[in-house]
């Protein structure tokens, strides 16, 4: 009996495992090639706007601004990473994908441009996964 035992759970486990590596698999490179298409958003002055990523920080890739901002009209207020919705709820898949939310503050009205790269903090020298190039064209608030 005691055997059985073992041998089910080793069997279990190494499906278990297989799924794991699946998925981690699924989601281990840089972001998907879609988000390197530049893209155009509209702000209002005074009010905040986000620019949303796909991320996986279980990789070590995480998205960095890529050339400092335009003080002048944009200001950084926050980043926050969200995991993706899980498929069991209360269990995190290991290696799942997520969401990198950039929070900024329209200045005044005008045009700029901001500059991403998804990159592993600790590769200096090494080029980044991913660039992304976001225009924003800032509206007088009403």
């Amino acid at each position: 009996m005691t055997i059985h035992c073992i041998s089910t759970f080793c069997r279990r486990l190494l499906a278990n495992s297989i799924v794991a590596v699946a998925v981690v698999g699924l989601f281990a490179g840089p972001a998907r090639a879609a988000e390197k298409t530049d893209s155009v958003i509209e702000a209002t002055a005074g009010k905040e706007f986000t620019i949303s990523m796909k991320s996986n920080r279980t990789t070590g890739y995480g998205w960095q601004l890529a050339k400092p901002l335009d003080e002048t009209t944009v200001k950084l207020v926050k980043n926050d990473y969200q995991n993706a919705p899980q498929p069991i709820p209360d269990q995190r898949i290991v290696g799942g994908p997520g969401t990198e939310v950039w929070t900024f503050k329209a200045l005044k009205s005008g045009k700029t441009t901001i500059e991403f790269k998804y990159v592993r903090p600790w590769e200096k020298d090494k080029a980044p996964g991913e660039t992304k190039s976001v225009s924003v064209v800032i509206k007088e608030g009403k």
